[in-house]
């Protein structure tokens, strides 16, 4: 059913998520692709009393972490338990539940998202946002969410 698998890799992904991933691409005898998006953060100026910005806002890209060593990791992992071809996709994107969604997925002919589902609060989502909750809402494929630990 499953052709080619997509591991949503983050920062707090876990070794169950990666296990799950391999297992179900084993299963479907699928291709697994591995994708990491780094954020970008935009940063906005002070608002003057007129309501608009004062100077454009700045565009940063966040070099602070690399995660090759991680998807090396797992792309080692997943051949050595026998999945047939494994890929690695990184990006930056300030969104990054639309970009797997909907550039990368598309793009790669995914036919099953895998990621993580976080344990924020409401406020937390409120104000930054869920990754997890992102993906479900835009992608045209299944998706499977898996708990975090």
């Amino acid at each position: 059913m499953y052709q080619n698998i997509l591991l949503a890799v983050d920062n707090v992904s876990s070794e169950k998520i990666s296990e799950k991933a391999i297992s179900t691409a084993l299963a479907y005898n699928a291709k697994l692709t591995l994708c990491h998006i780094k954020k970008n953060t935009t940063i906005y100026h002070q608002i003057d009393p007129t309501g608009l910005l004062t100077t454009p806002h700045m565009f940063i890209q966040d070099f602070s972490y690399s995660f090759d060593e991680e998807l090396e990791k797992i792309k080692k992992t997943a051949l050595n338990a026998g999945v047939k071809e494994v890929e690695i996709v990184q990006t930056y994107s300030s969104s990054p539940g639309l970009a797997i969604a909907e550039v990368i997925a598309p793009g790669y002919d995914v036919d099953l998202i895998i990621c993580g589902s976080s344990h924020k609060t409401t406020l937390d989502r409120l104000l930054l946002g869920s990754t997890s909750t992102e993906i479900v809402r835009n992608a045209k494929c299944d998706v499977k969410l898996v708990r975090n630990p």
